[in-house]
């Protein structure tokens, strides 16, 4: 079925008017100067955005970057040049330095680590090139914008509603992200900050790479040595799905996932992961839009073009998902891998 949003587009594009609001009232948005300082002027001039993705290893990065190349789309004036670091920092350091022999007025930076971009980063604040952070945190402040959904908050919450289900005791399993990434910084923050709220409760942590195939394999060798689990967090959807065919592997069915031996919670809206949901094997996640990321990652470096104030931090919003509103976000007629936003 097609999902029936209760929320839209223009919700969350809405919650970034207003933050922009907040923000320039508070004095956080850094002007920045740009070649154009009109509409009008930004007509009349080509512009090239380089993007620099940290990889392609999983459906959500692939999903940012259509969603980026469909925004650039929408503007004649504009050429997109896009690498792939394949999760290298080195590739990634030679990737956004021919970015910028390229001409690249604006930069959008998806970063394989958090420091990778420093020196890139420094260049351009000097420069006055316009950088988008998107997703993935960098330890700098000299960027334009960071266009992200807060991973704190949804770790927190993703990981708190596995906690609230297994009555707050016992042995769960925690399938985090790339060591060293922003969001797996970042998440792996709140979830040591959340187990120790709980002593009640004790967790096998192993790092996985959001694909399907790591969540697979981190669940094999997990449940291998852990026959007590009693519910098991993954950092996102596809990792969830990777994780429920090692769990069939290992003899737990469907009705045993269902009635919560192991419960399954995870973040993100990948529509694999919403399918589980739908049919009771999942029990929780939170949306992780990767195609509003894209989108408003160049809406923001084509306001930084016209000479217009980008608010220092662009926040997304991240609705809960469970049994009660799946239906709202699920599309049971495309395939696992489809974004819907």
């Amino acid at each position: 079925m097609t999902p029936k949003w209760s929320f839209s587009r223009r919700h969350f594009i809405h919650s970034a008017t207003q933050a922009v609001a907040v923000l320039v009232a508070a004095g956080a948005i850094r002007p920045f100067t740009a070649s154009a300082q009109t509409a009008a002027d930004f007509e009349k001039k080509e512009w090239i955005i380089g993007f620099s993705n940290a990889s392609e290893t999983n459906t959500w990065r692939t999903a940012l970057r259509e969603a980026i190349e469909a925004e650039a789309k929408k503007y004649k004036n504009v050429k997109l040049f896009i690498t792939d670091a394949n999760d290298s920092p080195a590739k990634q350091v030679s990737d956004l330095e021919d970015l910028l022999a390229k001409n690249a007025n604006g930069i959008i930076i998806g970063a394989a680590t958090t420091d990778v971009a420093n020196p890139i980063l420094e260049r351009c604040w000097n420069e006055k090139i316009p950088v988008i952070i998107v997703d993935r945190k960098v330890n700098s402040d000299k960027y334009t914008s960071f266009v992200s959904s807060d991973n704190n908050y949804m770790a927190t919450k993703a990981l708190g509603k596995l906690v609230e289900l297994v009555g707050g005791k016992g042995k769960i399993a925690i399938v985090e992200g790339i060591p060293g990434s922003g969001p797996a910084v970042e998440r792996n923050i709140a979830y040591d900050d959340l187990l120790k709220k709980n002593s009640g409760i004790s967790a096998v942590r192993q790092a996985g790479d959001w694909s399907r195939a790591s969540g697979q394999r981190v669940i094999e060798n997990v449940s291998t040595a852990n026959r007590d689990l009693v519910g098991i967090h993954f950092d996102g959807g596809e990792m969830a799905v990777g994780g429920v065919q090692a769990l069939h592997a290992a003899g737990v069915t469907d009705d045993m996932m269902r009635n919560g031996k192991p419960y399954l919670t995870w973040m993100d809206g990948y529509n694999g992961g919403l399918k589980l949901i739908k049919q009771g094997i999942g029990k929780y996640t939170i949306l992780h839009p990767p195609r509003l990321h894209g989108s408003d990652s160049v809406k923001a470096l084509i306001m930084a073009f016209k000479g217009e104030q980008v608010p220092k931090k662009w926040p997304l919003q991240n609705p809960e998902i469970a049994a009660a509103n799946i239906d709202q976000y699920v599309a049971m007629n495309k395939p696992d891998d489809y974004w819907a936003l």
